[in-house]
């Protein structure tokens, strides 16, 4: 277990990745950047949101790629993040999102979801390596307008 200094450290430092994983979806315009963020191995769960289940940088990869052609804008605004578990190379944590955005044929999506994240420490720095998402208040009916594929 980390305590004290050192656990404020690391606190910081997933904090970060979270925050920067959301500024990558925020940008849609970068997959290289976006996959820095996931282990190789790592699983996006979004069945929460009644969305696929992607394991794996390619399957990851393919899904923001269609989100970044599907969306105009993003925005991700992170809250009441927590870390629930903590260790020299494992973390899980916790975090409130409100996500807002516009696709390109004109659908605005407004969410209010949590995140619930496994971290792993790959070379030295912390990475998702387990992503689920579901919602924090009902889904609106635009997310699988926009995101859902037949």
């Amino acid at each position: 277990m980390v305590d004290g200094i050192e656990y404020l450290i690391e606190k910081n430092a997933l904090e970060e990745v979270v925050t920067n994983y959301c500024v990558a979806v925020d940008k849609l315009d970068d997959l290289d950047f976006m996959m820095t963020h996931f282990t190789h191995d790592a699983v996006l769960d979004l069945t929460g949101l009644h969305l696929p289940r992607f394991e794996g940088h390619d399957q990851i990869r393919e899904f923001y790629a269609q989100v970044f052609a599907d969306m105009s804008h993003h925005m991700h605004v992170l809250s009441n993040f927590r870390v629930v578990k903590l260790n020299s190379d494992e973390a899980q944590v916790y975090a409130y999102i409100n996500g807002m955005g516009r696709s390109k044929t004109g659908i605005d999506v407004q969410v209010y979801v949590y995140y619930d994240l496994d971290l792993r420490k790959a070379d030295g720095t912390w990475k998702i390596s387990r992503f689920y998402e579901a919602p924090q208040l009902l889904m609106p009916e635009s997310v699988t307008q926009v995101h859902k594929k037949d």
